[in-house]
């Protein structure tokens, strides 16, 4: 019998935050929430961050927090 090797869309990667135990998102820490945020200012799909749901709303109110108080632009 063959061996299957296999791919990377069976491959599942995880939350990175999960793996590293992260349980809290500081708004100041600017050069993280900067990973998920695109050109024009857009906070990054899961699909594309490989996030999990949990610390994905948690990343959006942390951006949120920083938006208003002026750390991070809104729109480009």
């Amino acid at each position: 019998m063959a061996v299957q090797q296999k791919t990377k869309h069976d491959i599942k990667k995880g939350c990175v935050f999960d793996r590293d135990g992260v349980a809290y998102f500081d708004y100041k820490d600017y050069p993280t929430l900067k990973q998920y945020i695109d050109y024009f200012g857009n906070i990054r799909n899961r699909y594309y961050t490989g996030v999990c749901l949990k610390h994905q709303k948690m990343l959006k109110n942390a951006i949120e927090r920083a938006r208003f108080l002026g750390m991070l632009s809104y729109r480009k």
